[in-house]
Parts: structure tokens; sequence; C-alpha cells
């Protein structure tokens, strides 16, 4: 009979033999009660976000190396992750259901689990010994076998599972304090945040009803899920009463420059959460057309808007051909993924240096095809999930080089902070000249004259 722990163990696999390339779509389809299947996503999320670490704490106690075959290690993660990271859980119930999972060596993933457990102290960690002692809480901390890295660059790498040539880069573009921020958030397991669309008072009080509990978070009509019960199931959920969305997410639509009764582009647009907020914004009398490259994606898109009730104000978009110069053109990029390496925990085992370079000539493209649907006097916005300059402020300069008329007017990164938002990146440009509509008016008022 599968258990949380075993299907954590089998979308691990998956992913790590390319069965899978979505940790999400790797944990689907098993018969287990909700409570079950999101321990089992809670697990093998915390692993990979984990992964470096878990493997250094293992090495400081497996002396002869740690063991070729991929289900033994995959278990080994586990236990260790249930020992260190999931507060509460017992330390005699992590080492018996990890060495259930294990068909053979039994006997050494009891002894180096019971190892580990052993090397955790309740106690606070000594701030005076960050490369010997690792902070599980305020009173919690894991004295470690092998100690990390000297270098502060090096050490963080390590101990929040980030790529040497990664945190080195991080660290060059935003300075230590702005590395520490952001290995923090990557480590860490990211909050939910549910948008209101309508009155969020009301919302507040019937989710609480259904024993959700929410609190008010940065940014309007955003709650942060806080415990309980899943909102996901909740009557309010299908009335269509609230979207998940980031609050850096929201900050990127409610930066695009709009009104009631406006026409705007958003492309990329999947899952949505963007439109049905731009979609808000153009009311009344106002139209958002969306578009993503992506058939299956484009449903979502559809299932969003449909769910709260925006059918009437956005048109999805199969043919990009068929769509016309608008006042705001939203174009939110594929990328990276580095301002969102805590909720996309698969990104950083894919990650390699030359990506940035290659991201950044098809951002251009996008960019490009945005500028020829932004009319003369609009607003074109781009946005990304990444902190990195060479996707970010490298393509707005090289966009503002190649066009003359455009005019930067704003440029904000943000940085994650763990458990409060995630990082990302948007500009908001104007194209030189007239709207069509301000054509229009200043044509009618030389008439009159």
């Amino acid at each position: 009979m599968a258990s949380a722990r075993s299907l954590a163990q089998h979308a691990l696999l998956a992913l790590k033999r390319g069965r899978q390339t979505r940790l999400r779509a790797a944990l689907e389809g098993a018969q287990l009660d909700r409570r079950d299947q999101a321990f089992a996503s809670e697990l093998a999320h915390g692993v990979l976000r984990r992964e470096r670490l878990l493997d250094h704490v293992l090495l400081g106690f497996a002396h002869r190396g740690l063991p070729k075959q991929p289900a033994l290690l995959t278990a080994l993660r586990l236990g260790v992750y249930q020992l260190l990271f999931v507060p509460g859980m017992p330390a005699h119930a992590a080492v018996h259901e990890t060495v259930a999972l294990i068909r053979e060596n039994k006997g050494f993933a009891n002894a180096l689990l019971r190892r580990v457990a052993g090397a955790v102290a309740d106690r606070a960690a000594d701030p005076a010994r960050p490369r010997e002692e690792l902070a599980l809480g305020e009173r919690r901390c894991f004295e470690l076998a092998a100690p990390l890295p000297e270098d502060e660059v090096a050490r963080l790498a390590l101990q929040h599972s980030l790529p040497d040539w990664l945190a080195q880069r991080c660290c060059e573009q935003h300075g230590l304090d702005g590395l520490r921020q952001i290995a923090a958030a990557a480590s860490c397991q990211p909050g939910v945040f549910l948008r209101a669309v309508g009155d969020v008072d009301a919302l507040v009080s019937d989710l609480q009803a259904e024993e959700v509990q929410v609190e008010r978070a940065a940014g309007a009509g955003l709650l942060r899920w806080s415990g309980g019960a899943a909102p996901f199931r909740t009557r309010p959920f299908q009335e269509g009463r609230f979207v998940v969305q980031d609050p850096t997410a929201a900050a990127v639509a409610a930066a695009v420059p709009c009104a009631a009764g406006d026409v705007v582009i958003d492309l990329c647009a999947a899952p949505g959460t963007k439109t049905t907020l731009l979609a808000e914004r153009v009311q009344p009398g106002g139209r958002v057309l969306a578009y993503d490259p992506d058939a299956s994606r484009r449903e979502r898109v559809v299932e969003n808007v449909t769910r709260l009730g925006f059918g009437g104000v956005v048109g999805v978009v199969s043919d990009p051909a068929a769509l016309e110069p608008a006042g705001s053109v939203l174009a939110d990029v594929p990328c990276s993924n580095t301002g969102v390496l805590g909720r996309r925990v698969e990104v950083r085992g894919r990650l390699q240096p030359e990506v940035f370079e290659q991201l950044a000539v098809v951002q251009r493209q996008i960019l490009e095809r945005a500028f020829a649907l932004t009319e003369p006097g609009g607003h074109l916005v781009y946005s990304t999930c990444s902190v990195d300059r060479e996707e970010n402020e490298d393509v707005v300069a090289a966009m503002l080089g190649a066009h003359p008329d455009l005019e930067l007017l704003e440029q904000v990164t943000t940085l994650p902070a763990a458990g409060e938002h995630d990082g990302g990146f948007y500009a908001v440009l104007r194209r030189g000249g007239l709207t069509r509509a301000a054509a229009a008016r200043a044509g009618h008022r030389a008439a009159i004259g």
C-alpha cells in the first residue's frame, strides 16, 4: 500500500530519471487521502530544496561515500530531511519509516540515520560556530560531522543547496546581503497567498467559517493562508472569489498602466492570474486579450478566467496574428526562475551558466513582438520571475537602444524574502507618439476648432 513517504520517493526518482520534468506531475495520481498527499508533497519539495545540504550531512557520517543506488540515496535524503526539517517529527518514526522504504542495506541505512538523529541537539545554535552548527529553529540545532566551507558564499551555496556558480553570480550582482536573502528564500517553503476578487472582509469571514486560517498580507486584496483547512475545496473558491497569487506577481499586474474601458494585451498569459487582475482593472467597458504559446497552458487561463467570472472581459487568443495593437501590453516572459527557486524546486538542478544568454535572446524576441503590439503613446510592461541582470536590466537596455522612441518610466527588482514574497522584475516603458484614442480626441478638437 502506498504511503506519503513512498510516494515522495517515487516522485523524486521519476524526476531524477527523467520520467517527469515537474515534481508536481510526478506526485499526481496516488490513491492517498489529502493529508498524506500534502505530506508527500512537503517531503519531496523539501528534499529538492535541501538536496546539497542533505548529502553533506550524510557524507559526514557515511565514511565510504554516498550510496550509488538511486532508491537508497533518495530514501536516506528523505530520512535526513524529516529528522532535521519536519517540526515535531519523532526521530524513531523518521528512521523506522525510512528504513521501511529500503529493500537492501537496511542495517546500513538504520545505523546512518540513527547517527544523524543523535547529532540533533535541543538548544539554540551557537552563532559563533556557523560552520559547525546548523540552526533548526530557535531552540534546536544540528551538530555537523563535516563543517561547512569557510568562505561565506560557498557556505551559503551548500547550506541552501544552490550551485556554487549561481551563488557567486548572485553575490556579484546583488552583494553578499542580497545573496543571503536569495539563498534563504531558495531553501524555504514559500507562502501561499490569495488575491480576493470582490469584498475582502466577506472573503475572510467565509473562509474562516470553513476553518481556513488567513491573515492580511501586503498588497491590495491579498491574504496569506496561515493554517487550518485548505482553501481550495471551499465554497468561496468554487464561487471564484479568490485566486492564488504571490504579492510580487500581483505588483506586476498592478504596474500595467490601464483603467476602466481600456484594452490590454497579456502575452505569455498562463496561468491567467495577472490576466484576471487586469480584467478587474479595465472594468467596466474594457477588454483583456490573453495569449500563451502553449495550448495546454491556455486552457489554464480559460479555467481561471471562467471560475473568476471574467469570461465577458477576457478573450483568450489562440492565434497571435489576430491581435491588434493596444494601449497597454504586458510581456511576462519565460525566464530562469531565479526569483522563485523555493517554489520551482526543480529549476536549480537544470540551470547552467549559459542559460541566461540563451533566455535573453528569446526574451528580446518576445519583447519585440510586444513592442509591435503597443500603440504609439501606449505602454509596454516587461516582467520576469528572475533576479538576474542579464534577463532583466540588460534586456530592457538593449530594447531601449534598438528603439529610440521607447522611454523607460520605471524598473523594479524585488529580491525574494523567505516566506514573504517571491522575487522578480518588471519595467514600465512608454512608446512615443499618441495612442489611437488620444489621436482621435485631438482630431475631434481640431475639427471643432
